[in-house]
């Protein structure tokens, strides 16, 4: 085994371009670009994408929409609806990875005779 005596080389170039994986996530580096930290970090587990998902879809309908006058636009039935299916699908998926968090059910049992 050779041991790093003396001087050390002058000509060492460093990575300025790399990827570090960890167990649940991928952190990607660029030097050049972002010199303090990563640009990238993705996320391996996949159990939380499609609640993700659903969140951010139903912010960009929730988000309101502009005219070219700078007006804006009429919500119209068909956005009310699009917005009630994609809040219920969230919230279905919501309850499905989160059980316990459902709400309980208030008032009297109803009687079925």
């Amino acid at each position: 085994m050779k041991e790093n005596r003396g001087r050390p080389k002058e000509n060492v170039e460093k990575k300025m371009k790399y990827v570090v994986e960890f167990e649940n996530s991928r952190w990607h580096y660029d030097l050049n670009k972002y010199p303090r930290g990563p640009y990238l970090v993705e996320q391996l587990d996949t159990t939380y994408d499609k609640l993700e998902k659903l969140y951010f879809k139903l912010e960009k309908l929730k988000t309101p929409k502009y005219h070219e006058n700078g007006r804006k636009k009429r919500i119209t039935k068909s956005d009310r609806k699009k917005m009630e299916l994609v809040e219920k699908a969230y919230w279905s998926e919501h309850y499905r990875l989160f059980p316990n968090e459902r709400p309980k059910r208030r008032g009297r049992k109803s009687i079925r005779r």
